[in-house]
């Protein structure tokens, strides 16, 4: 059993399973759209609209990889239990900070993975249509 350390864990394995469950979910929607776009002609947008599914699957990734939950750590809580059923609040003000520092440093680094993401099929697609 993990246990919750403020700005660095979080979560526990039924809960990581959880936020990879979700990312994989995020992952094949964003293929869809892709599929979509490129597959099958859909409107120019589509590529764009990609960004929020792929933000979903690399913040799925990044809570699983990190061990940490976004989502609870704005709500001021953390369950580190093998079951994932044991959730408590965060009374200590600076863990709370500090849970919230890590929480905006993983929405940073799924909104780049989302950007690059965007940027590159938008880039594939450009090369696919000059040819």
């Amino acid at each position: 059993m993990v246990e919750y350390r403020p700005g660095e864990c979080n979560i526990g394995e039924a809960e990581q399973r959880r936020r990879a469950l979700l990312g994989a979910a995020a992952a094949l929607l964003t293929l869809g759209l892709v599929t979509w776009a490129f597959g099958f002609g859909g409107p120019w947008w589509v590529p764009a609209l990609a960004a929020l599914p792929l933000f979903g699957a690399a913040e799925g990734y990044f809570q699983t990889r990190f061990m940490f939950c976004t989502g609870f750590a704005s709500l001021g809580i953390y369950d580190v239990s093998d079951g994932g059923n044991d959730r408590r609040r965060v009374t200590d003000d600076a863990a709370r900070r500090a849970d919230l520092k890590r929480a905006w440093r993983i929405h940073g680094y799924a909104a780049v993975v989302a950007v690059v993401g965007v940027l590159l099929l938008f880039g594939v697609d450009a090369l696919v249509s000059a040819s």
